[in-house]
Protein backbone atom coordinates (compact mmCIF):
# COMPACT_ATOMS: atom_id res chain seq x y z
CA UNK A 1 0.00 0.00 0.00
CA UNK A 2 1.40 3.42 -1.00
CA UNK A 3 2.06 6.13 1.57
CA UNK A 4 -0.61 8.43 0.03
CA UNK A 5 -3.19 5.64 0.20
CA UNK A 6 -2.32 4.93 3.85
CA UNK A 7 -2.76 8.63 4.67
CA UNK A 8 -6.16 8.74 2.97
CA UNK A 9 -7.27 5.55 4.71
CA UNK A 10 -6.35 6.85 8.17
CA UNK A 11 -8.30 10.06 7.62
CA UNK A 12 -11.33 8.27 6.22
CA UNK A 13 -11.55 5.89 9.17
CA UNK A 14 -14.74 6.28 11.29
CA UNK A 15 -13.05 8.01 14.30
CA UNK A 16 -11.58 10.80 12.16
CA UNK A 17 -14.80 11.28 10.21
CA UNK A 18 -16.80 11.46 13.44
CA UNK A 19 -14.58 14.25 14.77
CA UNK A 20 -14.89 16.16 11.49
CA UNK A 21 -18.69 15.89 11.47
CA UNK A 22 -18.95 17.04 15.09
CA UNK A 23 -16.60 19.94 14.39
CA UNK A 24 -18.64 21.03 11.39
CA UNK A 25 -21.90 20.93 13.34
CA UNK A 26 -20.42 22.87 16.27
CA UNK A 27 -18.95 25.46 13.91
CA UNK A 28 -22.26 25.96 12.11
CA UNK A 29 -24.00 26.42 15.45
CA UNK A 30 -21.32 28.85 16.61
CA UNK A 31 -21.62 30.88 13.43
CA UNK A 32 -25.41 31.06 13.72
CA UNK A 33 -25.13 32.29 17.32
CA UNK A 34 -22.40 34.85 16.57
CA UNK A 35 -24.48 36.34 13.76
CA UNK A 36 -27.20 37.21 16.27
CA UNK A 37 -24.84 39.59 18.06
CA UNK A 38 -25.55 43.21 17.22
CA UNK A 39 -22.79 45.38 15.71
CA UNK A 40 -20.88 47.19 18.42
CA UNK A 41 -21.55 44.52 21.04
CA UNK A 42 -18.17 43.57 22.61
CA UNK A 43 -19.23 39.91 22.70
CA UNK A 44 -18.80 39.76 18.93
CA UNK A 45 -15.03 39.43 19.25
CA UNK A 46 -14.86 36.47 21.67
CA UNK A 47 -17.72 34.77 19.82
CA UNK A 48 -15.94 34.87 16.47
CA UNK A 49 -12.65 33.82 18.06
CA UNK A 50 -14.49 30.90 19.65
CA UNK A 51 -15.70 29.92 16.17
CA UNK A 52 -12.11 29.88 14.91
CA UNK A 53 -11.11 27.83 17.95
CA UNK A 54 -13.75 25.22 17.12
CA UNK A 55 -12.35 24.81 13.62
CA UNK A 56 -8.72 24.66 14.77
CA UNK A 57 -9.23 22.38 17.77
CA UNK A 58 -11.47 20.05 15.78
CA UNK A 59 -8.87 19.90 13.02
CA UNK A 60 -6.06 19.19 15.48
CA UNK A 61 -8.09 16.43 17.10
CA UNK A 62 -8.80 14.91 13.69
CA UNK A 63 -5.11 14.94 12.83
CA UNK A 64 -4.35 13.33 16.18
CA UNK A 65 -6.96 10.62 15.69
CA UNK A 66 -5.76 9.94 12.15
CA UNK A 67 -2.15 9.86 13.34
CA UNK A 68 -0.97 12.05 10.46
CA UNK A 69 0.40 15.58 10.09
CA UNK A 70 -1.28 18.23 7.91
CA UNK A 71 0.29 19.03 4.55
CA UNK A 72 1.80 22.53 4.80
CA UNK A 73 4.66 22.53 2.28
CA UNK A 74 4.01 24.26 -1.03
CA UNK A 75 6.39 25.13 -3.86
CA UNK A 76 6.83 28.63 -5.26
CA UNK A 77 4.57 27.96 -8.21
CA UNK A 78 1.66 27.06 -5.94
CA UNK A 79 2.21 30.17 -3.82
CA UNK A 80 2.36 32.30 -6.97
CA UNK A 81 -0.91 30.82 -8.23
CA UNK A 82 -2.53 31.57 -4.87
CA UNK A 83 -1.42 35.20 -4.93
CA UNK A 84 -2.36 35.83 -8.55
CA UNK A 85 -5.67 34.05 -8.18
CA UNK A 86 -6.43 35.84 -4.92
CA UNK A 87 -5.89 39.21 -6.60
CA UNK A 88 -8.02 38.22 -9.59
CA UNK A 89 -10.83 36.98 -7.37
CA UNK A 90 -10.73 40.21 -5.38
CA UNK A 91 -10.94 42.35 -8.52
CA UNK A 92 -13.91 40.35 -9.80
CA UNK A 93 -15.83 40.71 -6.54
CA UNK A 94 -15.04 44.40 -6.17
CA UNK A 95 -16.54 44.93 -9.62
CA UNK A 96 -19.51 42.80 -8.67
CA UNK A 97 -19.98 44.67 -5.40
CA UNK A 98 -20.04 47.96 -7.30
CA UNK A 99 -22.93 46.65 -9.40
CA UNK A 100 -24.70 45.25 -6.34
CA UNK A 101 -24.89 48.70 -4.74
CA UNK A 102 -27.76 49.43 -7.14
CA UNK A 103 -29.69 46.34 -5.99
CA UNK A 104 -31.02 47.00 -2.46
CA UNK A 105 -32.10 43.40 -1.81
CA UNK A 106 -28.47 42.34 -2.26
CA UNK A 107 -26.65 45.37 -0.86
CA UNK A 108 -28.61 45.78 2.38
CA UNK A 109 -27.54 42.39 3.86
CA UNK A 110 -23.93 43.29 3.00
CA UNK A 111 -24.28 46.58 4.88
CA UNK A 112 -25.54 44.68 7.91
CA UNK A 113 -22.53 42.40 7.84
CA UNK A 114 -20.07 45.26 7.37
CA UNK A 115 -21.56 47.15 10.31
CA UNK A 116 -19.33 45.07 12.58
CA UNK A 117 -16.32 46.70 10.94
CA UNK A 118 -17.88 50.17 10.84
CA UNK A 119 -19.10 50.23 14.43
CA UNK A 120 -16.23 48.33 16.02
CA UNK A 121 -12.51 48.90 15.75
CA UNK A 122 -11.02 47.98 12.41
CA UNK A 123 -7.79 46.41 13.73
CA UNK A 124 -9.52 43.73 15.88
CA UNK A 125 -11.95 42.97 13.05
CA UNK A 126 -9.05 42.53 10.61
CA UNK A 127 -7.28 40.25 13.07
CA UNK A 128 -10.40 38.15 13.67
CA UNK A 129 -11.09 37.96 9.93
CA UNK A 130 -7.56 36.67 9.32
CA UNK A 131 -7.74 34.13 12.13
CA UNK A 132 -11.10 32.82 10.95
CA UNK A 133 -9.90 32.63 7.35
CA UNK A 134 -6.95 30.47 8.38
CA UNK A 135 -9.14 28.33 10.63
CA UNK A 136 -11.70 27.74 7.88
CA UNK A 137 -9.06 26.60 5.42
CA UNK A 138 -7.41 24.33 7.99
CA UNK A 139 -10.78 22.65 8.39
CA UNK A 140 -12.41 22.72 4.93
CA UNK A 141 -9.33 22.27 2.74
CA UNK A 142 -7.45 20.46 5.50
CA UNK A 143 -9.11 17.69 7.48
CA UNK A 144 -12.51 17.76 5.76
CA UNK A 145 -10.74 17.45 2.43
CA UNK A 146 -8.86 14.40 3.67
CA UNK A 147 -11.85 12.48 5.01
CA UNK A 148 -13.74 12.74 1.72
CA UNK A 149 -13.18 10.35 -1.17
CA UNK A 150 -10.80 12.12 -3.62
CA UNK A 151 -13.31 12.09 -6.46
CA UNK A 152 -15.81 14.23 -4.52
CA UNK A 153 -13.51 16.46 -2.47
CA UNK A 154 -13.84 19.64 -4.51
CA UNK A 155 -17.62 19.49 -4.77
CA UNK A 156 -18.36 18.43 -1.19
CA UNK A 157 -16.02 20.91 0.51
CA UNK A 158 -17.34 23.76 -1.65
CA UNK A 159 -20.99 22.90 -1.05
CA UNK A 160 -20.55 22.52 2.71
CA UNK A 161 -18.51 25.72 2.98
CA UNK A 162 -21.14 27.65 1.03
CA UNK A 163 -23.97 26.10 3.07
CA UNK A 164 -22.42 27.17 6.38
CA UNK A 165 -21.56 30.62 5.01
CA UNK A 166 -25.17 31.07 3.85
CA UNK A 167 -26.20 31.15 7.52
CA UNK A 168 -25.05 34.76 7.45
CA UNK A 169 -28.11 35.55 5.33
CA UNK A 170 -26.03 37.48 2.79
CA UNK A 171 -26.62 36.21 -0.78
CA UNK A 172 -23.50 37.91 -2.11
CA UNK A 173 -21.39 36.26 0.59
CA UNK A 174 -22.87 32.84 -0.18
CA UNK A 175 -22.01 33.29 -3.85
CA UNK A 176 -18.52 34.39 -2.87
CA UNK A 177 -18.16 31.25 -0.74
CA UNK A 178 -18.87 29.10 -3.80
CA UNK A 179 -16.28 30.93 -5.92
CA UNK A 180 -13.71 30.94 -3.13
CA UNK A 181 -14.42 27.30 -2.29
CA UNK A 182 -13.86 26.20 -5.89
CA UNK A 183 -10.66 28.23 -6.26
CA UNK A 184 -9.11 27.15 -2.97
CA UNK A 185 -10.15 23.57 -3.67
CA UNK A 186 -8.36 23.64 -7.02
CA UNK A 187 -5.28 25.08 -5.31
CA UNK A 188 -5.46 22.31 -2.70
CA UNK A 189 -5.77 19.59 -5.30
CA UNK A 190 -2.93 20.89 -7.45
CA UNK A 191 -0.47 21.69 -4.66
CA UNK A 192 -1.31 18.95 -2.17
CA UNK A 193 -0.94 21.60 0.54
CA UNK A 194 -3.26 23.81 2.60
CA UNK A 195 -0.86 26.77 2.46
CA UNK A 196 -1.94 28.11 -0.99
CA UNK A 197 -5.65 28.01 -0.04
CA UNK A 198 -4.86 29.91 3.16
CA UNK A 199 -2.94 32.58 1.22
CA UNK A 200 -5.74 33.05 -1.31
CA UNK A 201 -8.42 33.11 1.40
CA UNK A 202 -6.56 35.75 3.42
CA UNK A 203 -5.94 37.97 0.41
CA UNK A 204 -9.58 37.83 -0.61
CA UNK A 205 -11.22 38.22 2.82
CA UNK A 206 -8.99 41.04 4.06
CA UNK A 207 -9.29 42.92 0.78
CA UNK A 208 -13.07 42.60 0.87
CA UNK A 209 -13.20 43.87 4.43
CA UNK A 210 -11.13 46.93 3.54
CA UNK A 211 -12.65 47.70 0.15
CA UNK A 212 -16.34 46.73 0.34
CA UNK A 213 -17.37 49.52 2.76
CA UNK A 214 -16.21 52.05 0.15
CA UNK A 215 -17.82 50.27 -2.80
CA UNK A 216 -21.21 48.93 -1.70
Amino acid sequence: MSRALRLDTSFRAPPARTVVVCTGLLAATGLALSLRIQPGNPWFYPATLALAAIYVLGSLLTVHVAGQKPAWHADRGAVRDAVVGGVALTVVFVAGAFAVRFLPFLSEPVHGLLDHARVGRLAPVLFITAINGIAEEVFYRGVLWRVITPRYRLVVTTVLYAAVTSLAGVPLLAFAAIALGVFTGVLRRRSGSITPPIIAHLMWSLAMLLVLPHVV
